[in-house]
């Protein structure tokens, strides 16, 4: 997604400053504290046990560092229990539950809540605040880096080579890539997140007259490889050539190669975020400085992993081409913007049947202020942009309305529903077919029942099934069905084991919201409202991520 928006969706440091000045903090109050008392009290009569859940990429090198930690101050314990990130996520969303003090007998055991939490993606810290864990801070310490990669198996790599095609660009970006390139699932990996920021950027610098539309189109290509990975960093699974990964997985696994993007992407940055307090936090100080002391350092790096700042592995094979020199890591964008970049991967990549509904009431010839466009010519050209973002798989239909337009009929259909694949060209050009009917009135309840019947009748399963209406005022139809009967009529329709949301994007000052809430909320969808056409874009996909998550599949 771009730097615009969003609500996100899921940021890197000048990672030695940041790590100076906290330990500097902590270490003032609370290390320095423990260490006067352990040496003064060899009895320890307070022995501190720090439990920290670490990603299992650097587990075992944190706990080497902890036990060399604890042959030194014996009256500190660190145990350090390997765990996937999102299981961690899991556990301390769960805490803050309302329902957290009486789960159901089916619900997965809790393990106890860790004092450190060291994901491999500052991501997860983002991720767990935003599900209500606001004990996480949003930030935490780097103690070690590894790159994102392309890893390719080395017969594929020496084949490409000959040909020229060992590239990032042409293997990720290319219109045709010469080995079909497996991606992490960007909606729960950090690698494949990583990877829409390279792919932004590529597109920026390829085609910078429309870098959105170049970068969904890259998305779109990669899409049918996504993979729903379990692991943090995964190997280039049986059956696949080529997939995005990290340099320590290329470094642990047998016979791959690493292939690097144009420039660093914010990868995996081991955030050291301290949960406890008190005598905890006086542990996690003293283990922290132990991280980032010069042993432990070492001891990351002989792991595979490299050092906050970048500084290369140790015992790295020629042949699997990883960089030897400093490889600075890159920054994570800020919410706002790694928001924006899920969101545009949600809207390409998530299937959807939809029925788009314009209206073209003579109010709709409005200028939008500081523009020459119309509201209606600005929605469609907003529209036609985000046409051209959907996944091929998507189904769209498209109506108009007004009033007593088609055969005494508030509506009328453009384009039947139907995949946007073999069409998107059609699609495009009908819209921009779409005139404001002089003197119309808005004939929005009739309208809105028939789309919504319509869309029930037809709904399909395994995809986000939706009416999409887009309009600049209230109805004002005196012939038209009253509110009261619409309510009624889509209560009767609405079925939550097969839901249709009708999403309302309204333009202009004359919207009345409380109307829009009413109907959308009938039938568990949503009001959207924007001074500015061009915003319709941005709502679209935001309010379809959103919809991707609905009954019967999961509850928001």
């Amino acid at each position: 997604m771009a730097d615009g928006s969003l609500r996100a969706r899921p940021e890197f440091w000048p990672v030695t400053l940041l790590s100076v000045a906290l330990v500097a903090v902590l270490g003032g109050w609370s290390a320095v504290t423990y260490l006067e008392r352990t040496r003064s009290d060899p009895g320890c009569a307070e022995r501190i046990t720090l439990r920290v859940a670490a990603t299992p990429s650097i587990a075992g090198a944190a706990r080497t560092v902890a036990e060399r930690l604890a042959a030194r101050e014996t009256c500190l314990t660190v145990l350090v229990d390997a765990r996937d990130s999102a299981d961690v996520l899991r556990d301390l969303s769960r805490d803050t539950s309302p329902s957290a003090a009486s789960p159901s007998a089916s619900a997965p055991a809790v393990s106890p809540a860790p004092d450190v939490w060291l994901p491999e993606s500052t991501l997860w810290l983002r991720r767990a605040r935003a599900a209500g864990a606001f004990q996480v801070p949003a930030e935490g310490v780097s103690v070690a880096t590894t790159p994102v990669v392309l890893a390719l198996d080395s017969a594929s790599a020496t084949r490409l080579s000959r040909s020229g095609d060992l590239s990032w660009v042409k293997l990720v970006g290319g219109a045709k890539a010469p080995v079909p390139v497996a991606l992490p699932d960007p909606a729960t990996s950090p690698l494949g997140f990583a990877t829409l920021v390279g792919i932004r950027a590529l597109a920026a610098k390829t085609q910078p007259a429309d870098a959105a539309a170049g970068a969904a189109a890259i998305m779109r290509r990669l899409a049918p490889n996504t993979l729903s990975v379990t692991g943090e960093s995964p190997a280039v699974p049986p059956g696949r050539r080529a997939m995005i990964s990290t340099e320590l997985s290329v470094l642990g696994g047998a016979g791959q190669v690493a292939l690097y993007p144009p420039a660093a992407l914010p990868g995996p940055d081991y955030p050291y975020a301290v949960l406890g307090s008190g005598d905890e936090q006086t542990g996690a100080t003293a283990f922290l400085r132990a991280l980032l002391a010069a042993e432990g350092a070492r001891t990351l790096t002989e792991s595979g992993l490299r050092t906050p700042s970048g500084d290369a592995p140790a015992g790295i094979p020629a042949a699997t081409r990883i960089r030897k020199v400093v490889y600075p890591p890159a920054r994570l964008p800020d919410e706002a913007a790694a928001t924006d970049l899920l969101n545009a991967w949600g809207g390409v990549h998530i299937s959807a049947r939809m029925l788009a509904v314009f209206d073209i009431s003579g109010s709709m010839a409005a200028q939008v202020p500081g523009s020459t466009a119309t509201r209606l010519s600005a929605t469609v050209a907003a529209a036609q942009g985000g046409a051209q973002l959907l996944l091929g798989t998507t189904e769209i239909g498209i109506w108009e309305f007004s009033t007593n337009l088609d055969a005494g009929r508030d509506y009328r259909e453009m384009v039947p529903v139907g995949p946007v694949g073999p069409r998107r060209a059609q699609i495009v050009a009908e819209l921009g077919r779409m005139r404001v009917k002089s003197n119309g009135g808005t004939g929005l309840y009739d309208t809105t029942l028939a789309a919504y019947r319509d869309a029930t009748r037809n709904w399909t399963p395994g995809r986000i099934n939706m009416v999409l209406i887009l309009t600049d005022g209230r109805d004002d139809d005196p012939r038209g069905i009253k509110r009261a009967v619409l309510l009624r009529e889509l209560g009767e329709l609405a079925d939550r084991k097969r839901p249709v949301p009708i999403l309302f994007i309204g333009v202009g000052p004359e919207i009345d919201k409380d109307e829009l809430q009413q109907i959308a909320g009938a039938t568990g969808g949503r009001v959207a409202l924007t001074k500015e056409p061009s915003g319709i874009r941005q709502i679209f996909f935001t309010a379809l991520a959103e919809f991707s998550c609905l009954p019967p599949k999961c509850r928001r």
